[in-house]
């Protein structure tokens, strides 16, 4: 698989739209806005890592954790694993070409309808849940391919605990959609992916081109109808 960043030096000095970020926004922006023809430029702070580069070892591990604290930072910024951490919350995200999306679970399931029913959100985003938002949803759906844990695969413990709780209180139990390939071939933007191999990595970084990141997707898709991706480029002020 190419790398899809291009070197700093390449770098214009105007584009026509300008992404920060390469997660789920970025990526989703990107990539639509390259396919509508716009000259676009995407800026990641961190690094592209391919899979087979993402840590397997606790040593690996720590070289790729940085700690933001109300008083200082610890570690490298372009270290994947970002913690924030603050008195009421800590935070983890992904710092890398495909954002959170890189060290994320992978599950792909729609919010409960009644979570749009509380009046903190817009009046008209709540006005149009079945009409754009739903749009928004069948297009995600279609660019990251989510699909349940196969019958065919081996039992997984923890899936078949959570089949008899669910029976246990007579409640639905189903396999949730995940962002994961489970058939070896080229995806749907001319990526090569392989099957899951059950390895558990999928929240350290997948090494083996089996989970559906935006690195696997919409990045290559922008990349494809002609957006530059740039990485190692932190954006500290934007203005006029």
């Amino acid at each position: 698989m190419a790398h899809l960043s291009s070197p700093i030096q390449d770098m214009q000095d105007h584009y026509e739209v300008v992404v920060i970020g390469s997660g789920y926004g970025g990526s989703i922006t990107a990539s639509r806005l390259a396919r509508a023809g716009r000259q676009v430029c995407v800026l990641e702070r961190g690094k592209e890592i391919r899979p087979g580069e993402y840590p397997d070892t606790q040593l690996e591990t720590t070289r790729e954790t940085q700690i933001n604290l109300p008083q200082a930072h610890v570690g490298r910024r372009t270290a994947l694993y970002d913690y924030h951490v603050n008195d009421d919350m800590t935070v983890l995200v992904g710092c890398g070409l495909g954002g959170t999306s890189l060290i994320n679970a992978n599950v792909a399931l729609r919010p409960d309808e009644r979570v749009f029913d509380d009046e903190r959100w817009p009046e008209a985003f709540r006005q149009d849940v079945g009409g754009r938002l739903e749009e928004g949803y069948r297009r995600a759906q279609e660019m990251l391919r989510p699909a349940p844990y196969p019958q065919d695969f081996p039992e997984l413990p923890k899936l078949e605990a959570l089949r008899k709780s669910a029976e246990a209180m007579d409640a639905t139990f189903y396999r949730l959609p995940i962002n994961v390939t489970f058939e070896d071939g080229v995806n749907h933007v001319g990526v090569e992916q392989r099957a899951c191999k059950l390895c558990g990595d999928c929240a350290a970084g997948c090494n083996h081109h089996a989970k559906n990141t935006t690195l696997m997707n919409y990045l290559p898709d922008a990349h494809n109808h002609g957006a530059e991706i740039y990485t190692c480029v932190s954006v500290r002020t934007i203005e006029r």
